[in-house]
């Protein structure tokens, strides 16, 4: 699907913009389409994770479930923003042992209506589509990595331009299968002033589990460890030493390879237990990051007595370190404190990179908290593609919205 340039049409003709708009866009289905040139014009001033070759590992190594869109916005002719879109297509998978599970307390959060539609849609059968979600972001990776735009222009403007964008492309999508719903993810508390245009056209706002980061203030482990309280010192030492019965060791892309089966089985140890899952990683997606990110990518494994116990699988950012995905088995995790020393060794890399930031991910974030990580606020904007179902899909967000969890603060307190 190509839709050529063309100008952005006032509302009378799209039912979308509130007014006329000199914004203009073209929208490619593969980055062996896109107009590298003016592509790149636009990508160093947002996200690393919309540098095209970060986006052409995604896409040789897409889900089954999963397709593309890439869209370059114009205003006089002049490459102004870009944006990155997955449709994925969900089954009863993605949402069928959440349900289950807690089915007593979904059928209290949700009408009677959705509940009936996530039934007939969601549970039936595992094997076909059931709902096709278009969505603005990166279902790999949390932050704002879905769009951005120079800095010249009007950020406000740009969301009028984009939500053009998801509804022409929404309309395209009919040839493949009809887009049910339409989610923009995610949207730090700086960029909210901005985004909450969004609900001009309809869309709710709901929040997602916080983006966890630890800013790095130390030049050695030893003194980020002795930042900490008594309490928390002691307790990572603890976990370090547990630590010390465990190998690592960098892998390269044979090793990798050599070692496919048991990564994604212990992969799958931890992405099974999501709560909501949107895709799942190819066995070959690891060998081909590290092969085309070379030292941007780094895996490494875990061995406890000649075993793989684990992994885990980073980003080396400019100024940042980008926790990713990690695998775990079970069974040796507490007597090792195996995911805590995972934790700690990201902590170690941020510090010999000389990293001002590590981005640890939106899961878990009460242990994330006891490293010193803070909380950072995700929003996302969600709208049903039928008017009845956008106006009871509320209760469904407000089912998903973030888990209760207890910050800590494992730092000295500082007097002033």
């Amino acid at each position: 699907m190509l839709i050529s340039c063309s100008k952005i049409p006032s509302k009378k003709k799209s039912g979308l913009l509130k007014k006329s708009s000199d914004f203009a866009f073209a929208v490619y289905d593969s980055v062996s389409m896109i107009n590298t040139e003016h592509w790149n014009k636009v990508v160093n001033y947002g996200s690393e994770f919309l540098q095209l070759p970060f986006l052409t590992v995604l896409e040789n190594e897409r889900p089954d479930n999963m397709h593309f869109h890439y869209a370059i916005i114009y205003e006089s002719k002049k490459p102004v923003a870009i944006a990155y879109f997955q449709v994925i297509d969900f089954t009863s998978e993605s949402f069928g042992s959440n349900i289950e599970q807690e089915d007593k307390e979904f059928s209290c959060v949700i009408t009677n209506y959705l509940k009936k539609y996530l039934t007939n849609h969601l549970i039936k059968s595992a094997d076909r589509i059931n709902m096709r979600v278009l969505i603005c972001g990166n279902a790999f990776v949390s932050g704002e990595h879905g769009f951005t735009s120079i800095p010249e222009i009007d950020k406000t403007e740009t969301v009028d331009a984009l939500a053009d964008v998801i509804h022409r492309i929404s309309d395209a999508e009919k040839l493949n299968g009809k887009i049910a719903m339409v989610l923009v993810k995610d949207f730090y508390s700086s960029s909210v002033q901005h985004t909450k245009e969004f609900g001009e056209y309809k869309y709710h706002d709901f929040l997602v589990e916080p983006n966890m980061v630890l800013d790095i203030h130390w030049d050695t482990f030893d003194e980020y460890l002795n930042a900490m309280s008594k309490k928390y010192r002691n307790r990572a030492k603890n976990i370090v030493k547990k630590g010390n019965e465990i190998e690592r060791k960098d892998f390269s892309v044979e090793d990798i390879k050599s070692n496919s089966k048991k990564i994604l089985e212990l992969y799958n140890n931890v992405h099974l237990k999501a709560k909501f899952r949107m895709a799942s990683l190819t066995p070959s997606y690891f060998a081909e990051m590290k092969k085309v990110l070379a030292e941007k990518f780094h895996f490494v494994g875990y061995y406890h007595e000649q075993k793989l116990i684990g992994f885990r699988s980073t980003f080396i950012l400019e100024n940042e370190i980008e926790a990713h995905f990690v695998g775990l088995n079970y069974s040796i995790n507490k007597e090792l404190e195996l995911y805590q020393n995972i934790l700690y060794d990201y902590v170690k890399d941020s510090l010999n990179k000389k990293a001002k930031h590590l981005f640890l991910g939106r899961t878990a974030s009460e242990i994330k908290s006891t490293l010193g990580a803070e909380a950072l606020e995700l929003t996302c904007y969600i709208r049903h593609r039928n008017p009845l179902s956008n106006r009871i899909i509320k209760p469904f967000v407000d089912y998903l919205k973030p888990s209760e969890w207890v910050p800590r603060n494992p730092f000295k307190e500082i007097s002033i």
